[in-house]
């Protein structure tokens, strides 16, 4: 008699958990946002390209990072040297890759070279632009309030003489707006990339063997 009423109970805990996985299985998980970076490039347009006396080829190298800025995820991070991705939200690309297009695109609208071509380029360049990207996040300080954060190294060489002109690091921060989630993240950070993208450009027509 005991055995059958252990069964019994056996195969009564296997039913409970059997319906508690179907209904897990059944909840519907909220739908992810993806997001883009897509700054406003117009504003690197050369203004008068008459005066501007272009230098010669510039190729982009491949955007160096981490494994986490080569994901699609949306890193926040904390003081406390916490760090994570939000859950419901991602990118469209992986940053690195989203900048580069980017910057090849305000670039070439910059009118300081005569081309502007990415590291897949079979064409013979007269530089090279090395970058690397050290932090592309949102950053959650003590007192509650948020910051876009994009923190990059680039390096000028000079193709024709294997020579490093220059390099610098350049760190953008943008406030973001209250609540803070992914979406006030993501509006920063394209400010953010605006900034870098300026700074960035302006810093390569400080080299008159490279900007004219």
């Amino acid at each position: 008699m005991m055995k059958v009423i252990m069964i019994n109970k056996n195969w009564l805990l296997l039913a409970v958990l059997l319906i508690g996985v179907t209904g897990c299985a059944g909840e519907k998980l909220p739908a992810a946002s993806t997001y883009t970076l897509s700054p406003e490039l117009n504003t690197f347009q050369a203004v008068n390209t008459q005066q501007i006396k272009p230098a010669g080829i510039l190729m982009l190298e491949r955007i160096q990072s981490s494994q986490l800025f080569n994901s699609r995820e949306i890193i926040y991070r904390d003081t406390g040297y916490r760090q994570s991705s939000y859950a419901y939200s991602r990118w469209s690309d992986s940053p690195a890759a989203m900048l580069l297009l980017i910057f090849q695109e305000a670039l070439e609208k910059s009118g300081y070279y005569a081309a502007v071509v990415p590291y897949s380029s079979q064409s013979r360049s007269d530089f090279l632009l090395e970058s690397t990207l050290l932090d592309f996040s949102h950053q959650i300080n003590d007192d509650r309030t948020s910051d876009g954060v994009i923190r990059m190294r680039f390096t000028l060489i000079d193709n024709n003489t294997n020579r490093v002109i220059a390099s610098r690091d350049f760190v953008a921060t943008v406030p973001v707006a209250a609540p803070i989630n992914a979406g006030g993240a993501v509006v920063a950070l394209n400010q953010a990339v605006t900034v870098i993208t300026q700074e960035m450009i302006e810093w390569l027509e400080a080299f008159p063997v490279a900007a004219r």
